[in-house]
């Protein structure tokens, strides 16, 4: 993975920025336009950060134009065009963290969360700074910093001072990430922050399979010390350690597989020929 870090103009992703952006490239427009200011109805700045974030999600391919993602989300038949249903942001939490476009979100819920469960800014900027070291990277903390601020901004409500963007960016209503205030033994106060390790009632299992069906690799036997500690597999993607997967997945409707132990280890065993598409798919339509 090389790594990338900013680009977001440190602008955090609002909510509707995404299907404004690939409504814009299906225009046949550019975002170097000279008036793709007045076209999008936001700053310049704004706009450089919009093509980074639907790049980002992974809604644009390498030609940078819209991809099956971004049909299949906002397309003319697109499930969820204004992100109203909670599996659309676990969707594109799933493809922030995969898509290694913007290397905090991988680095965070990959590696980080399986150091410590709880940490505060420095914690953060010393694990990335490390893993940098670790990579041969040289980003200035300047660099570092503002991806952290937008990283928090993106998770956590009110973790800004402008209360309209406060309310508005893009992942918050998942809960992965709370606050807190502690003190130090200087008696002064420090945030903290925590991850939410909680069994996720409200992650539907479609896009815990699309996940799994997501990983290009033979066979559809997984086990569960994969699909829990891997990287970008679901147990660090949805912050779920095994016993909460373990949970999630006895719950597999019978058409698509089956959870079970083979020789007394615990595995996932899926049927041929499931779609990862048309699995979501059924879940909008049931929804």
């Amino acid at each position: 993975m090389k790594y990338s870090f900013s680009g977001h103009e440190t602008f955090a992703c609002k909510q509707y920025w995404l299907k404004k952006g690939i409504d814009y490239i299906r225009s046949g427009k550019s975002f170097t336009d000279n008036n793709a200011v007045v076209e999008l109805g936001v700053g310049k700045n704004m706009v450089t950060s919009i093509k980074h974030w639907i790049k980002a999600f992974g809604l644009i391919n390498e030609e940078e134009q819209p991809n099956e993602l971004a049909d299949f989300l906002f397309g003319e038949e697109g499930v969820d065009l204004y992100l109203e249903d909670t599996i659309t942001l676990w969707l594109l939490h799933y493809q922030l963290i995969k898509q290694e476009k913007a290397t905090i979100y991988t680095l965070i819920f990959n590696y980080l969360r399986r150091e410590r469960q709880e940490f505060t800014k420095d914690h953060l900027k010393s694990f990335l700074k490390r893993k940098n070291g670790e990579k041969q990277e040289n980003f200035s903390a300047a660099t570092l910093n503002s991806d952290i601020k937008v990283f928090f901004s993106n998770y956590i409500s009110g973790n800004t001072q402008d209360i309209e963007e406060g309310y508005t960016n893009i992942l918050q209503e998942l809960n992965l990430i709370f606050h807190y205030f502690n003190q130090n033994d200087k008696g002064e106060k420090v945030e903290w922050y925590r991850f939410d390790v909680s069994p996720k009632n409200d992650l539907p299992i479609e896009v815990l399979l699309f996940v799994i069906l997501d990983k290009e690799r033979m066979g559809t036997t997984y086990s569960l010390a994969e699909l829990a500690n891997e990287p970008s597999w679901p147990g660090n993607v949805f912050l779920l350690n095994e016993i909460a997967l373990t949970e999630k997945l006895k719950s597999i409707p019978s058409e698509y597989g089956l959870f079970t132990e083979t020789a007394g280890n615990p595995v996932l065993q899926l049927k041929d020929g499931l779609d990862k598409w048309e699995l979501l798919r059924n879940y909008y339509v049931n929804n």
